[in-house]
């Protein structure tokens, strides 16, 4: 009887152990995609704030009408009295573009999807945004809310955003997804 019990116990011990294991695989994968998830909505949240504050500026101290300076469905120049250097006061009018690479600018990240979306500020470099954008949208809405082709007729721009994470765990990608409508004052 003794040596059954042995058996029984090293049985369920085995057991308990290869579920212990398993826990301990499902709490790991749980948190690395947890914290995939986080990175990729942290990114997006820089963006968007930087997104909004700049076209909420559109068209401040430019002549009516006259803001956007060229347009297109992943890409827009406009004209915005901006701070530049951080002291709280416009600057003077600058042009602002905002403008989505393609996935080869991207090449040095795991992710063959992500690309860069680019900040420029006058003739600055461009500045990479964010990381793990793939795709930047944008729409143009007359005072109708009509999609206009027209700059000098656009009163609001429908903005959406897709980023993932640069990096995948067990090939998927964490994504998060942003879409708005912008109504710019000076436009």
């Amino acid at each position: 009887m003794a040596l059954a019990d042995i058996i029984g116990a090293s049985l369920i011990a085995g057991m308990l152990i290869l579920m212990m294991i398993g826990l301990t695989s499902s709490v790991t994968e749980t948190s690395t995609q947890q914290t995939l998830d986080v990175v990729a909505q942290e990114s997006m949240t820089t963006i968007i704030r930087m997104i909004e504050y700049d076209f909420h500026k559109m068209g401040y101290q430019s002549i009516a009408g006259s803001a956007i300076v060229n347009m297109s469905s992943d890409s827009i120049t406009f004209w915005s009295g901006i701070d530049t250097d951080g002291d709280g006061i416009s600057d003077g009018l600058n042009t602002i573009t905002y403008q989505l690479s393609d996935t080869s600018t991207a090449s040095s990240t795991p992710n063959p999807n992500d690309k860069f979306l680019y900040r420029t500020v006058g003739a600055a470099t461009p500045v990479a945004v964010g990381l793990g954008v793939t795709d930047f949208g944008l729409e143009y809405f007359d005072e109708a809310g009509n999609v206009t082709a027209n700059t000098a007729d656009v009163k609001a721009i429908g903005v959406s955003l897709d980023v993932q994470s640069t990096v995948d765990y067990d090939g998927e990608y964490s994504s998060a997804g942003w879409e708005t409508m912008i109504s710019p004052r000076n436009l």
